[in-house]
């Protein structure tokens, strides 16, 4: 059974989400934790396989955790469920840059439930906003000679951190306000096929990021 670890500032909602969770039989959850302190130890304790986590702690933010699995302690295995409510919301963009993978917005109607998204975010999966699309566009866009940028750029073919055609397709798609489902009834595609296409477009900003940083210091 995969294990589940909580963090946020209100316990109240978090022990509610805890019961949701708990409810399908599908993960053992520990008891959330408040701070960031507190879920470093049960980090390190439990080696959890997901930490679904709000953007404010009581000692700090998501992204010191991030940090801490993505860049300090590579042994640590969790994957990142972000919490966050409202649409651009510059520290949602920040968790995803750090190295998030999936994110829940309780705020959106049409948003799937905490646990589908658990379940999604374990499976490889992840979610997309309008407003997350249109700054995966302008981020890929901005790494482009700005001769390229209406055409199909010749580095989508030679970079591994570029765009593909297929992925570039799908956010001019969400950029204008569908959602992923609708995509995939348009294509007729599987709908977790493109939540996939998704994360992987996250992995690339991500790593697209860290190699930049990289290239900045090695000069």
């Amino acid at each position: 059974m995969k294990t589940v670890l909580m963090a946020g500032h209100a316990p109240a909602q978090n022990q509610i989400w805890r019961d949701e969770l708990l409810a399908t039989g599908l993960w053992d959850v520990l008891e959330p934790v408040h701070s960031f302190a507190a879920a470093r130890v049960l980090l390190h304790r439990h080696n959890p396989d997901l930490l679904i986590s709000e953007l404010k702690l009581l000692d700090g933010t998501v992204l010191d955790m991030i940090r801490v699995l993505r860049l300090g302690l590579g042994y640590l295995k969790a994957q990142i469920l972000v919490v966050a409510r409202g649409e651009g919301n510059p520290l949602l963009l920040d968790a995803l840059q750090e190295g998030a993978d999936n994110f829940h917005d309780p705020s959106d109607p049409k948003a799937e439930p905490l646990a589908t998204h658990a379940r999604d975010t374990l499976a490889g999966n992840a979610d997309i906003a309008p407003w997350i699309a249109r700054h995966l566009l302008d981020h890929f866009d901005s790494r482009l000679p700005p001769a390229t940028r209406l055409a199909n750029p010749i580095d989508e073919l030679t970079s591994p951190l570029a765009l593909t055609a297929d992925e570039r397709l799908l956010l001019r798609q969400l950029a204008i306000g569908r959602r992923l489902g609708e995509v995939a009834r348009y294509e007729k595609v599987s709908p977790r096929a493109l939540a996939a296409k998704v994360r992987a477009i996250y992995r690339k900003m991500q790593w697209d990021l860290r190699a930049g940083d990289l290239t900045l210091q090695a000069a």
